[in-house]
């Protein structure tokens, strides 16, 4: 069995990871039990190794000469979990590409199901996390999609995770786009793709820290809300708007004032409260703009999503020859 066996369908497996020697040897002893019973199927699986500072690369080129289905993809630095998938998207060669989490919070059992829907014509198999561990993550979970569901163009599932397969067709849309900033798991809602969801329960990380801080979280929820919807910019004129409707109103009831000869209050609550309307309104739609000028500024300095180190092939196949050429460095 292997990536290149002669009529078999083709998967690719691509597994970002950073810091995770420790649940490495575990996820690819499920996923092979996982997988082990799937008819006329060959895999391989693709690790984005994005900049680790533990032993994960020692680990992964390890497993690499005693597997014949693991490939090792080396970013320079760390790029981000973004950059680290769409990385692996590029050389990944299946026809099928399966992407999760090296943690173990995204089940490998559920991976003949995956296979399962996209045989019966799905090209996007999504995983839907039921719940979250802690309630400070679920509440900003819940928020987070309710915000962006709100004012995007496009409905993304409560709970979508960074867990799902995918048909070549819809791969290869994907990284057709020529935006920079990809929030991947919104922009697979945009292409539009006949897809099905398959709900999973998530467990405890197998071993090490998480590598999503809440710095890491809120510029993904800014990416997802800057490529996915231009409804903030809407909200800056609306709020404008208001604030002129607001002021414009403030001075025809000085001018009555005047007109019908009552005596002006002079002092500085009425000053101070203009003042801080407009201050704080002016201040929240630069803001707004600000985030899209940044998108504008990285789009045109055309600086790439990541920048390859190495890459060590699977000896079931070639993830250094990808469909579209890769950046390295």
């Amino acid at each position: 069995m292997g990536l290149a066996e002669k009529g078999a369908q083709t998967c690719t497996l691509v597994v970002p990871c950073y810091n995770e020697a420790g649940c490495i040897p575990t996820l690819i002893d499920r996923i092979q039990v996982a997988l082990s019973g799937v008819p006329n199927f060959s895999y391989e699986i693709l690790f984005v190794n994005d900049g680790s500072t533990d032993g994960t690369a020692l680990v992964l080129a390890r497993i690499r000469l005693q597997n014949p289905r693991v490939a090792v993809v080396t970013l320079a630095r760390n790029f981000g979990h973004q950059g680290a998938l769409l990385a692996g998207l590029q050389y990944a060669q299946g026809d099928a590409i399966i992407v999760m989490d090296a943690d173990l919070q995204h089940p490998p059992e559920l991976l003949p199901e995956f296979v399962s829907l996209w045989r019966k014509g799905f090209d996007v198999v999504q995983g839907v996390r039921q719940g979250q561990p802690g309630l400070r993550k679920s509440l900003a979970s819940r928020s987070f999609y309710f915000l962006i569901n709100r004012i995007s163009e496009v409905e993304i599932q409560d709970g979508a995770a960074d867990f799902r397969l995918m048909s070549r067709s819809a791969v290869n849309a994907l990284l057709a786009l020529p935006e920079q900033t990809r929030f991947v798991r919104g922009i697979v809602a945009w292409l539009g793709f006949r897809s099905t969801l398959v709900p999973f329960r998530a467990s405890a990380r197998h071993a090490g820290e998480p590598g999503y801080t809440f710095r890491a979280s809120a510029k993904l929820a800014r990416d997802a809300l800057v490529t996915l919807s231009t409804r903030p910019l809407d909200l800056a004129l609306y709020m404008a708007a208001l604030t002129l409707l607001a002021g414009s109103g403030y001075f025809v009831y000085v001018a009555w004032k005047v007109v019908s000869g009552e005596p002006l209050v002079r002092g500085w609550t009425s000053t101070i409260l203009t003042v801080l309307l407009l201050g704080s309104a002016n201040l929240f739609c630069t803001g707004i703009l600000g985030m899209y000028l940044r998108e504008v500024l990285t789009s045109t300095r055309k600086r790439p999503p990541y920048v390859v180190a190495s890459v060590l092939a699977s000896q079931t196949g070639s993830p250094s020859t990808p469909d579209t050429e890769p950046i390295k460095s």
